[in-house]
């Protein structure tokens, strides 16, 4: 069948008009060519427009390309329900004794660079894009494998009105083998590449883009880096109009490929990324992206890192409009490479949501989620790193507008890898911002978790040994702000084991539930709300903290409850509140908890590094002990130490009927007295008796 080209135009009936259009086996083949000036409309009716072009192995070398519909004029499918699709495949590279192996050649399922228009009706878009696979040679370099695109369109491409949907699919083609000389990398695969302006209107669309890089080769030389894989990769304008619009993104990096030299890279896997303008407009919207890194060569001596996995990277803006929308990112980092002699490779870092642009929920009960989860190292002379795994990255805006929102980021570290020198766990964020987090007016609740990875086990011949990742709940150092209403922040932070080698351990990572830096600030505004941060570690030289602050948190007013709680082992340091900062708590009837816990024992010192904390006026409540100065404010505020019996306690500087004169009250820790500084409190509880400020000094 041969291919369709416009002109001479091609003016539709009423009814169901089909227009199929196929060119196989030449070097550039194009299925349905519209050309600059050209038309195609349909007009209404049930329409079907497709166009499959296949390109032949080179000629020489390097491979031609297949393209299914070419478009730089104009394409109208009129109303009704219209299917257009695109099936475009480049050629292999050629194979070679001797030189260089063909390139695979590019493969697109939809081109367009005009105006591509499906008019009115639930309207379906497909192109389907594959790269060739490079060709191999004996002794020299094969070739690269082809890039595959489904939807790539710098023009004008609208669905129309009607519950539309656009589906995009590329896959790269796979790297030529070589099998005396060195490998070469995979072709990228691209869903839906988007340039220009990309409109479904309004009604409940669905845009989906899936793209899978092509695996590298080599296998006896040096290898090379899989390719990278897009799910949607927009730089233009993507609109999904008002209505329910789901826009999935899913990237795979490719393989790369080892040898007896150097090795490759897993490729990137990106589910969404977002360089100019998206908006799904009003409505109950879901934006997925799901991003997974190819895994890295193995190699003689040394293995390639895992690729990195993004689900949804904005460096733009991205704007989900009014409703009830979803925003989620899953990010997996991929695996590193074997090595028998050398250093292995390195998981892969995992980003469920990377935002360094301007990310807008819009108002309404929205919920932003993201899972990165970082690849393993593998196992090898030394044993790889585990990848870090971040859930949300916020490095600029991330708004949730006003209303009930949920901003969630799970964080998981990769597990390090296992040889004579063990590999250490990646670190785990749920949620690290260092731009403008903003909750917004409301109900909001954000919740982080974050786990380290667990470093390499190799009890026969381990010898060297590394540490477990560190885990942190939620990590700030700019502003985070959940505006007005009953906010609710919660951080968890575990802290990966430690290597196991020949009769010693590796320490554990640290496990911290929040931690706001010295620039750092932490407000909820008025209303009840809560903070709790619980850190935990457990194993070799434990280390863990509920609240690190060394900035400022207000929790603004209203009756306020802020906790932090530490679990550690028996040898290890656990705080529950700790740092050089600041915590102001406001006007209302507070609570302050701060517990520390020792292999199942809860311990008397809770508090340290000097933190300064605020009540502020309103009967409130503090529990806890440490090196710290706590100002109960005006009120009836009371000390609760029931950790202690009165007589462990030195109390001194005490001004009867002078509550704002300072008591300091400190307790010998076997040797180091550890003080804690008040002012403003009225009631004092202990163990085995109570004491207002008049009294305190009594019962010593």
């Amino acid at each position: 069948m041969p291919r369709l080209t416009f002109p001479p135009n091609f003016i539709g009936t009423a009814g169901c008009d089909s227009l199929i259009g196929e060119q196989l086996n030449v070097s550039v083949a194009i299925g349905i060519d519209i050309l600059t000036g050209g038309l195609i409309s349909t007009d209404s009716g049930n329409d079907t427009i497709k166009g499959t072009g296949t390109s032949r192995i080179g000629g020489s070398t390097n491979s031609g390309t297949g393209t299914g519909i070419t478009n730089r004029g104009r394409l109208n499918a009129g109303n009704g329900k219209d299917t257009i699709a695109g099936i475009g495949t480049g050629g292999n590279g050629r194979n070679v004794e001797s030189g260089n192996g063909g390139n695979g050649g590019t493969g697109t399922g939809i081109a367009n660079s005009g105006s591509l228009n499906a008019g009115e009706g639930n309207d379906a878009i497909a192109g389907t894009g594959t790269g060739g696979n490079g060709g191999s040679s004996e002794v020299d370099i094969p070739g690269s494998g082809g890039v595959g695109t489904g939807i790539v369109n710098s023009g004008s491409l609208n669905a129309g009105k009607g519950n539309d949907t656009i589906a995009g699919t590329g896959t790269g083609g796979n790297g030529g083998d070589a099998t005396g000389g060195i490998g070469n990398k995979g072709g990228s695969g691209i869903g839906i590449g988007n340039s220009g302006t990309l409109n479904a209107a309004d009604g409940e669309d669905t845009i989906i883009g899936t793209g899978t890089g092509g695996n590298a080769s080599g296998s006896f030389g040096d290898g090379d880096d899989g390719g990278t894989g897009i799910g949607i990769a927009n730089s233009g304008t993507l609109n999904t109009g008002d209505g329910k619009d789901t826009i999935n993104g899913t990237g795979i990096g490719g393989d790369a490929s080892g040898g007896r030299g150097n090795v490759g890279e897993g490729g990137t896997g990106t589910g969404i990324s977002n360089s100019g303008s998206l908006n799904a407009g009003d409505g109950k919207d879901t934006i997925n992206g799901t991003g997974t890194g190819g895994q890295g060569g193995n190699g003689n001596d040394g293995g390639g890192d895992g690729g990195t996995g993004t689900g949804i990277s904005n460096s733009g803006s991205l704007n989900a409009g009014d409703g009830k929308d979803k925003i989620n990112g899953i990010g997996t980092g991929g695996n590193g490479g074997f090595s028998s002699i050398g250093i292995a490779g390195g998981g892969g870092n995992g980003f469920g949501i990377s935002n360094d642009g301007s990310l807008n929920v819009g108002d309404g009960e929205d919920i932003i989620i993201g899972i990165g989860t970082g690849g393993s190292g593998d196992d090898g002379f030394i044993g790889g790193n585990g990848g870090s795994g971040t859930g949300i990255a916020n490095s600029d805006s991330l708004n949730a507008g006003d209303g009930n929102n949920t901003i969630s980021g799970t964080g998981i570290g990769g597990s390090g890898g296992e040889g004579v020198g063990l590999g250490s766990g990646g670190a785990g964020i749920g949620i690290a911002n260092s731009g403008t987090l903003n909750g917004g007016n409301g109900e909001d609740t954000i919740i982080g978790n974050g786990t380290g990875g667990n470093a390499g086990i190799e009890t026969d011949n381990g010898f060297f040994l590394s540490n477990g990742g560190s885990g942190t709940g939620i990590s700030n150092s700019a502003q985070l702000n959940t505006k007005d209403g009953e906010d609710t922040i919660i951080g968890t932070g575990t802290g990966g084991n430690g290597g196991i080698g020949v009769e010693r351990l590796g320490d554990s990572g640290a496990g911290i539930g929040i931690e706001n830096t010295k620039d750092g600030t932490i407000t909820t505004g008025s209303g009840k709300d809560t903070i709790t941060g619980y850190g935990n570690s457990s194993g070799n030289n434990s280390i863990a903290y509920g609240i690190f602050n060394d900035g400022t948190i207000n929790t603004g007013n209203d009756s306020d409850v802020l906790t932090g709680q530490a679990t550690a082992s028996i040898g290890g340091t656990a705080y529950g509140i700790y740092g050089k900062g600041t915590i102001k708590t406001g006007y209302g009837n507070d609570k302050v908890v701060a517990t520390s816990i020792l292999d199942g024992v809860q311990q008397k010192v809770t508090i340290g590094g000097g933190i300064k904390i605020a009540l502020g006026a309103g009967d409130d409540y503090f529990k806890g002990f440490g090196a710290a100065t706590v100002d109960g404010g005006d009120g009836f505020d009371t000390l609760d130490l029931t950790a202690f019996n009165r007589s462990q306690l030195l109390v001194s500087g005490v001004v009867a009927g002078n509550s704002l004169k300072t008591a300091n009250i400190s307790f010998n820790n076997n040797g180091n007295l550890i003080s804690l500084s008040t002012t403003g409190f009225e009631s004092f509880i202990f163990a085995d008796s109570s004491f207002s400020y008049n009294t305190l000094a009594n019962g010593a």
